[in-house]
This record gives structure tokens, sequence and C-alpha cells, in this order.
């Protein structure tokens, strides 16, 4: 968890198309993502069913490259920012 609350929601979004190296698709309010050519998913969301008190998540799935990095990554990994 990011203590980012001096980030603004647009410089939160640029991340996280920054990070896809693509713009992301609006799937619905709050949800916005993008698959890359090698089968990764960024999504990037405003809505949880945790506690955490994060405001944006950003999640990585099915990424090749996280899984080679460390097996423990398989299932992804999210980037949280209160």
């Amino acid at each position: 968890m990011y203590e980012s609350q001096n980030l603004t929601d647009k410089q939160i979004y640029n991340y996280a198309e920054e990070l896809a190296g693509q713009p992301l698709t609006k799937v619905r309010d709050g949800i916005y993502t993008a698959r890359l050519q090698d089968g990764t998913n960024i999504t990037l969301r405003n809505v949880s069913s945790s506690n955490t008190g994060a405001r944006w998540t950003i999640d990585i799935r099915n990424s090749p490259t996280l899984t080679n990095l460390y097996r423990g990554l398989r299932t992804g990994a999210e980037i949280k920012f209160r």
C-alpha cells in the first residue's frame, strides 16, 4: 500500500497506462483494463471488497515476466494506492 494521498486520480491512471505501455479501456465506471501481447492483463480499479482503504488498485495478472521473476507471483500482483 502506497501512501499516495497527494497523487491525483489522473496521475494514478497515467501510471497504470505507463505500466501497460498502451491506453487503458474503460470496462465500466471505476474499472479500466489493458491486455498486453504477452497475455498480461493490467486492471486499474477503484472498487474493492477488502478493507485496506485503497483508493485505487492496479492488478497485474498472467504476466510471464512476473512468473519468471519469482514463482510466487504466478497469480499476479497488486499495487494499492491510498
